[in-house]
């Protein structure tokens, strides 16, 4: 059962903001009056405000809300409605995971698991609609990977039962249920599922680093909240095309999120947890961007360290980095933001859009948004606020992990084109239907699949369901996607190693290459979808078939 009293302790991060009276109640005008240029009203959790960063960043350890929970044998766990308090003195409907292992109560647990391992849970729907998890990353059978064809109805019961075959990296688990997952993963079912090898010991003991600590999984979600302080999910016609955006940035579930640091190297595992926003990231001291090195993708350690000054995230994604506090001096502050950027909500044509004439389909969708951040504004996620310490300075080694390059001789070219029909995204014209198979792919076979964006007025972040694959080339990438491609072919250093997600903007393509390769029985039907998760929900997906 939900123990009140850890959830409270848990908001205690909130109660050190100073807002006064009902003064915060107060939330400006529509975005229609916000469009990128336009003015930016002040509200106490804006995140564009330095002086609002004030609350302590919740740290996940121990059991509890988020609690650090080292898989020792079967789980199980039930999806459950309850209470939380995000913002001072209001509490919010949530959703949670609750489970218990060893006699300790955990809620919405951060999941630690040896590669290798067996993974055995039960998931029970206490909720009152149906749900279902998926294990967003992992190489799993298609009965185990949370396919919306699973989805259980209240009070229904989900076995889950297999290897974790996965190599040591940062992933995570939510919720997947069909027409539901934007809702629900909004309103609190997702958390971390952290896989440790070999590799990732070796980096951390190299560093002197401690999960907890000085090693921080890093949640980054955007909110929105009514004048109770309630979370607000109301998206219209339009929000429910160009995706759900908050206006109060949220740092492990902290807004105004603030974290002291000495000036040493700290590990900073990176989540996109938001429904639909993209951020470009950047560790700024006042105007300066500082570099940061990053060391992990979304699957895992990446060959060698890379050091840059700026990353985009896309939801979905994870960026695992190392930050160097030493970089500032005690009492000076570094801020973890989101840059500007060009969202490119209005390229493309307005196919589907009868009577749009000249008018950019994504400028009408977003100027009608009920958020209060444009997508693309900069605005601030924490603050790492530096105090007096021993400087520390490891070596960080050469060579982080091995990533065989998928070999791509005689391998299969696929098509996949991203477009929109009848107002609806498309993905080669399809929109999902759950009995419907897009395509067939042979088991051990490779393909490069050749993702293009030629005409929607938006960009997209393609998620493909129970393989990883190794990004090959980006072509035709607008400017501020290009000016930090060195990596080779177009490459970001947001491409390198092993992927389950990747950003594709208007006028884009990029291609991938994956390894169908695996060793369960029988044929396996896999999704592959958008993960903005009000696309997804609206039916930018399709099944595929991988043969035995």
């Amino acid at each position: 059962m939900l123990q009140r009293r850890q959830l409270l302790l848990f908001a205690g991060v909130a109660a050190g903001a100073a807002v006064g009276g009902a003064a915060w109640m107060y939330y400006g005008p529509p975005r229609s009056n916000l469009v990128a240029g336009g003015p930016f009203r002040h509200y106490p959790f804006d995140p564009v405000a330095v002086e609002n960063f004030q609350q302590k960043l919740f740290i996940p350890v121990g059991d509890g809300p988020f609690g650090v929970l080292d898989v020792a044998g079967p789980l199980k766990i039930r999806a459950t409605p309850a209470r939380f308090a995000f913002l001072p003195g209001r509490e919010s409907p949530f959703l949670l995971y609750l489970t218990e292992q060893a006699g300790k109560a955990y809620q919405n647990p951060i999941l630690r698991i040896e590669s290798g391992m067996r993974f055995t849970a039960s998931l029970d729907n206490g909720l009152a609609e149906a749900t279902i998890i998926h294990w967003h990353g992992l190489h799993v059978p298609a009965a185990m990977d949370g396919h919306p064809a699973s989805t259980i109805a209240p009070g229904g019961r989900y076995d889950y039962d297999f290897k974790v075959s996965n190599r040591g990296g940062t992933y995570w688990y939510h919720t997947h249920a069909h027409e539901l997952t934007a809702e629900q993963a909004y309103h609190g079912l997702a958390s971390f599922f952290l896989v440790d090898d070999d590799d990732q010991r070796r980096v951390n003991k190299a560093l002197d680093l401690q999960l907890g600590v000085t090693d921080l999984p890093l949640v980054i979600q955007d909110k929105q909240f009514d004048a109770q302080g309630k979370l607000l999910y109301k998206p219209d016609a339009h929000e429910a095309m160009m995706g759900w955006l908050g206006d109060t940035l949220l740092a492990n579930l902290t807004p105004n999120a603030v974290h002291t640091v000495t000036p040493r190297t700290y590990r900073l595992r990176l989540l996109n947890g938001s429904n639909a926003r993209i951020y470009r990231l950047a560790f700024v001291k006042g105007k300066t961007a500082l570099n940061f090195t990053v060391i992990g993708t979304d699957g895992g350690l990446i060959e060698r360290p890379e050091t840059v000054g700026e990353a985009f995230l896309a939801p979905g994604e994870r960026l695992d980095v190392l930050f160097d506090a030493g970089q500032a001096q005690p009492g000076e502050d570094i801020f973890l933001k989101s840059l500007a950027f060009d969202p490119m909500e209005n390229e493309g044509s307005s196919a589907g859009m009868p009577g749009m004439g000249g008018m950019g389909m994504g400028r009408m969708m977003a100027s009608m948004s009920s958020s209060r951040l444009p997508l693309g504004l900069e605005f601030n996620i924490l603050k790492l606020s530096v105090t007096a310490g021993e400087r520390i300075v490891a070596k960080l080694p050469t060579t982080l992990s091995q990533v065989k390059p998928i070999p791509t001789g005689g391998a299969a070219q696929r098509k996949i084109e991203l477009s929109m029909g009848q107002m609806r995204f498309l993905i080669n014209g399809y929109t999902f239907r759950m009995d419907e198979i897009a395509f067939d792919v042979k088991r051990s076979a490779v393909e490069i699949w050749n993702i293009s964006n030629p005409t929607l007025g938006m960009p997209h972040p393609m998620h493909i369901h129970g393989f990883s694959f190794q990004v090959l080339e980006r072509i035709g990438s607008p400017p501020q996607v290009a000016a930090t491609a060195r990596f080779g072919q177009g490459r970001t250093v947001s491409d390198l190693g092993w992927k389950d997600t990747v950003l594709v903007w208007p006028g884009e393509s990029v291609r991938i290459a994956i390894d169908f390769t695996h060793d369960f029985s029988g044929d396996q039907t896999y999704v592959f979808h958008c993960h903005n998760l009000e696309h997804e929900d609206a039916g930018m997906m399709i099944n595929f078939r991988v043969q035995a």
